[in-house]
């Protein structure tokens, strides 16, 4: 059996919205003996906590399709996704950012274990 070394996740991507307000952040493990698993996704984007459309945020693991994905937000400009995400090598994390404020930044802040495989 493998052994695994056990720290914490902690990544962050963005992007900005085009112009029908939508945008794809990827998270990827950085090489094949690694494994992550997701606990939870903060989003958020630049826009004021007034300003309407809010965007939807939709959590994808592996392929951006409605049977990959494992839920999402209907508040993206303000909220945590929460629930159990595994990514490994070969299987992306795509936070996908829809009907919000063309030209806004969207974050997504990725929290969990990372799992690294040592022998």
């Amino acid at each position: 059996m493998p052994t695994e070394v056990t720290g914490q996740l902690h990544e962050s991507g963005r992007v900005v919205l085009d112009s029908s307000g939508y945008g794809e952040i990827y998270f990827s493990v950085y090489n094949a003996w690694q494994r992550w698993e997701v606990d939870s996704v903060v989003v958020k984007t630049s826009q004021a906590t007034d300003q309407t459309p809010y965007p939807k945020a939709e959590v994808y693991a592996g392929f951006i399709a409605d049977v990959f994905s494992q839920g999402a937000t209907w508040t993206g400009n303000q909220d945590t996704f929460s629930g159990r995400v595994d990514v490994d090598d070969g299987t992306d994390m795509i936070i996908v950012f829809s009907g919000g404020i063309a030209g806004t930044t969207a974050t997504a802040i990725v929290y969990g274990k990372r799992y690294t495989r040592i022998s």
